[in-house]
């Protein structure tokens, strides 16, 4: 019984440690500098080249009718173009699927860049001819609300007037690319093929596109969710702001900035929720993940607070939800060339594992990790970001105290009081139930010996504790009838 008792101890014990130590592992935080190493290689920059032509129509705004009609007799402005559009994307899986803002590669984009400034001064111009009282009667008569409606109808029929012969290239920036201008870095970068694009996304604010380039082990990061996120959590925004570009000579150098869940807002069809917050972002954030405290992504950047309102106060940034950007991949069936249901990235992953055993000092197993990640593509170089840990592994394990064992692991952790209190509660448990079972199995023996007693008085007719015979049965026990072996030599004597 003692060897069963050992076994079951230990077996509870370290049962225990791990259920503790995988769910510890789990919930882990890292820093800000550990989550920037473990997502910064999958962060991309995406550039659209746009060149062609547009023919944009003169209009006429009138407000006293709400009303938007073509100018006779006035040529169409004929528009040379020849422009850059930048933004932001993220890595999803190692064989070349990014996510990103619709916004940043659609064709609606480029219409309305070209068209925007036409689009304003028509509106400008309907406002102008208005004389004091009929300003004042709009401004105090007609809400927010029916103004924007209006705006929307304007820039809706210029586009739809206007002809544009344009073509596109979309392209993600190599980033072990020596050149300089973005013309140059363009031209040598990934050529991109889009999945999936939502050309009304101005609308419905569902603002998230895939797209796809022909490499493999590439950096993919881990999808989270965006179920539990609460205003007050603390996030991080991953990108390439214009506003932090000193020259063109860091334009493969993403910003890593980092804010708090300021406010969860209705999307304008109430059919999701948007994340505010208050993490710094400019032009070309856009499309970059949202992180949480663990490193996984839970959401996409979308857009920033612009225009009257950003006048008004601060600016904030806003993002769309990853469980969004998971409804488009699913519908596109191409979940099935993702790995492990497209949520686990491969360099994210093994980073995230290493930090995970770094942090318990199990730098062997670290060290396995971190060269587990290491193996990706060459143009997208890792070994900078997790280099500096495998160092320090290297020197715990030199010095003699890296644990790389069960016991060496749960000696380490018998230091932390957490998991001291939770193997006291193991062991006083298994001392309750030992102590039951002691308990138990004398009070059973104890019975047993009382029918073995018990069988032998009615056998010998005897009542044992004053040795007279007992009144005569009517059914006498024959030798066979229930006496113990043991008795059985000793009675036939």
């Amino acid at each position: 019984m003692n060897k069963f008792v050992t076994i079951l101890l230990l077996t509870l014990i370290f049962s225990g440690f791990f259920v503790v130590n995988k769910a510890l592992a789990e919930e882990m935080l890292f820093t800000q500098g550990e989550v920037a190493d473990s997502v910064k290689p999958s962060v991309v920059k995406i550039v659209q080249h746009v060149k062609g032509t547009a023919s944009i129509p003169a209009i006429d705004v009138d407000f006293k009718t709400f009303s938007v009609t073509t100018k006779k007799n006035v040529l169409p402005v004929n528009i040379q173009i020849d422009e850059y559009i930048t933004g932001s994307g993220v890595i999803v899986t190692p064989d070349g699927y990014i996510m990103t803002n619709s916004h940043i590669i659609s064709y609606q984009t480029v219409k309305n860049i070209i068209a925007s400034d036409f689009i304003y001064q028509a509106i400008d111009d309907g406002y102008v001819k208005l004389n004091d009282e009929e300003a004042k009667n709009i401004s105090e008569n007609k809400e927010q609300s029916e103004l924007a409606r209006f705006g929307e109808k304007v820039a809706d029929y210029v586009l739809s007037e206007s002809k544009f012969d344009i073509t596109k290239n979309i392209s993600v920036l190599n980033p072990a690319s020596k050149k300089e201008t973005l013309p140059e870095l363009a031209s040598e970068g990934f050529t991109a093929s889009v999945v999936s694009v939502n050309d009304n996304f101005i609308k419905d604010s569902r603002d998230a596109a895939l797209i796809k380039i022909e490499q493999q082990n590439l950096p993919a990061v881990v999808l989270g969710t965006s179920q539990n996120m609460s205003t007050g959590k603390k996030v991080y925004i991953f990108g390439y702001p214009s506003t932090a570009e000193i020259n063109e000579k860091d334009l493969l150098d993403p910003t890593f900035s980092q804010g708090t869940i300021s406010a969860i807002k209705d999307s304008p069809d109430k059919d999701f929720k948007i994340f505010q917050t208050d993490a710094k972002i400019s032009k070309g954030s856009s499309g970059g993940p949202l992180l949480d405290e663990q490193g996984k992504v839970i959401g996409l950047v979308t857009f920033i607070t612009g225009g009257p309102m950003k006048l008004d106060g601060d600016s904030f940034a806003f993002a769309i939800p990853i469980d969004v950007v998971k409804e488009i991949i699913a519908s596109h069936k191409i979940a099935e060339e993702f790995p492990a249901g497209y949520e686990v990235g491969n360099y994210n992953k093994g980073f995230m594992a290493g930090l995970a055993y770094f942090k318990n000092n199990q730098c062997h197993k670290a060290i396995e990790e971190f060269d587990n990640a290491i193996l990706v593509n060459n143009n997208f170089e890792v070994s900078r970001n997790v280099s500096p840990y495998k160092a320090q592994c290297e020197k715990v394990i030199a010095s003699g105290k890296s644990v790389d064992n069960v016991w060496d692991l749960f000696k380490a952790k018998l230091g932390e009081t957490k998991f001291l209190i939770i193997v006291l509660s193991v062991l006083g448990a298994f001392l309750i139930i030992a102590l039951t079972s002691a308990w138990y199995w004398l009070f059973r023996r104890m019975k047993q010996d009382e029918i073995e007693l018990d069988n032998v008085e009615e056998f010998l007719h005897l009542n044992l504790e004053d040795g007279k015979p007992i009144k005569e049965r009517k059914n006498i026990y024959s030798m066979d009838d229930g006496l113990p072996e043991h008795l059985k030599p000793r009675i036939q004597k």
